[in-house]
């Protein structure tokens, strides 16, 4: 009796492990056999799997370690052109099909409640998306800043708004969904605080208590994010030995303020940038990495990877805490000026060789 109970207890064991698990199947057609398509986690900016497409079929099977949907990208560099869909899934089994030409926008995407979802608000949004990735190529052919370019804005601009009220009506009937507090996110500044309460108060305890909750009762907590011009808000981490720093620490000194992640590219390629900024202008400039990675060893993994020889700090809540929500901070890397005063006298998003001394070094000749 107790071996069959053992043999039973096992087998919804097995069965209940691999429930936990996610499953993507594709058939995708266009491609050679061969083509290696990979799995990117979006949230820490890093492949998780991979997979070669055989017979216009491939199959991904892992799992993460929690269990709520989130972004992931699947894609390939095939021919020398980038192709990717989005997905937003957790342990959960997906299936894409479709063709090479329907990359990104017009795959089919079908799975549980939230990507089907996400799926949905993506079929509504992907005739602008395609359109403004059309003005936006066709912009850049034009060298000189003319009527037609500033034609091209004015559209785009547009296809924006409708793309905008398109997600708004989607938030507004989904409030109660993973899919609809993620957009919320980024569309946290076309509604006012009093409407943003509001809605908080009709979120379900399930979706109230998730991560994006608490990221909503966060942006609701912090107030109006920071610009330039404000104040600095002070915050702390740990760094790669557990102690604790502040910003407020740095005294007399310029401080520029970091924020990225791990595994993101350009967050990379600015390292070398740093380390001649903090070698050239150390007894004048205090630089500051802050950790938006939710995974302590993936943080390590970078720090000890880049050896940065300023303060990388960790506070352990991602992008989801109160830190990147004061501070605005929507793509990595994003960075923060702050003068000896504490006032922020710049902020960029994104990297561009060369770009950060250009900002700097005249404020510190001062």
């Amino acid at each position: 009796m107790k071996k069959l109970l053992l043999i039973i207890i096992g087998i919804f064991c097995c069965s209940l492990s691999f429930a936990q698990q996610y499953v993507i199947k594709a058939t995708i057609t266009g491609f050679k056999d061969s083509a290696k398509f990979i799995l990117t986690d979006l949230d820490a900016d890093a492949p998780v799997d991979s997979a070669l497409l055989i017979n216009n079929k491939l199959t991904l099977t892992g799992k993460f370690f929690d269990d709520i949907p989130k972004g992931k990208w699947l894609s390939t560099t095939y021919n020398g052109k980038f192709y990717y869909v989005n997905l937003f899934m957790a342990n959960d089994k997906i299936n894409v099909t479709g063709d090479i030409k329907d990359f990104p926008f017009f795959l089919n995407v079908s799975g549980p409640t939230e990507q089907n979802l996400y799926t949905q608000l993506n079929k509504q949004t992907a005739a602008n998306y395609q359109k403004r990735n059309e003005l936006v190529a066709k912009y850049f052919e034009i060298k000189e800043d003319t009527a037609q370019a500033k034609h091209i804005w004015k559209v785009i601009h547009k296809l924006d708004a409708s793309t905008d009220s398109i997600k708004r009506s989607f938030i507004n009937t989904h409030l109660n969904s993973y899919t609809a507090l993620t957009e919320l996110y980024y569309l946290n500044d076309s509604y006012n605080r009093d409407t943003l309460q509001l809605m908080y108060k009709r979120l379900l305890p399930a979706y109230k208590n998730s991560i994006y909750g608490q990221r909503f009762q966060n942006y609701l907590l912090v107030g109006t994010p920071l610009k330039t011009g404000d104040t600095y808000t002070d915050f702390e981490g740990i760094d790669k030995t557990g102690k604790n720093h502040k910003l407020s620490d740095v005294k007399g000194k310029y401080v520029l303020l970091d924020f990225s992640t791990t595994y993101c590219g350009p967050c990379m390629s600015s390292v070398s940038d740093m380390k001649k900024l903090s070698e050239k202008y150390g007894d004048k400039l205090a630089i500051i990495t802050f950790s938006c990675d939710a995974n302590k060893n993936i943080w390590l993994a970078g720090v000890n990877r880049d050896n940065p020889s300023w303060l990388s700090l960790w506070d352990g809540k991602g992008g989801y805490g109160k830190t990147v929500l004061k501070y605005g901070v929507t793509g990595y890397p994003s960075f923060f000026l702050v003068n000896p005063e504490g006032k922020i006298v710049s902020t960029k998003v994104g990297y561009d060789e060369g770009s950060l001394e250009k900002t700097i070094a005249p404020l510190l000749a001062k």
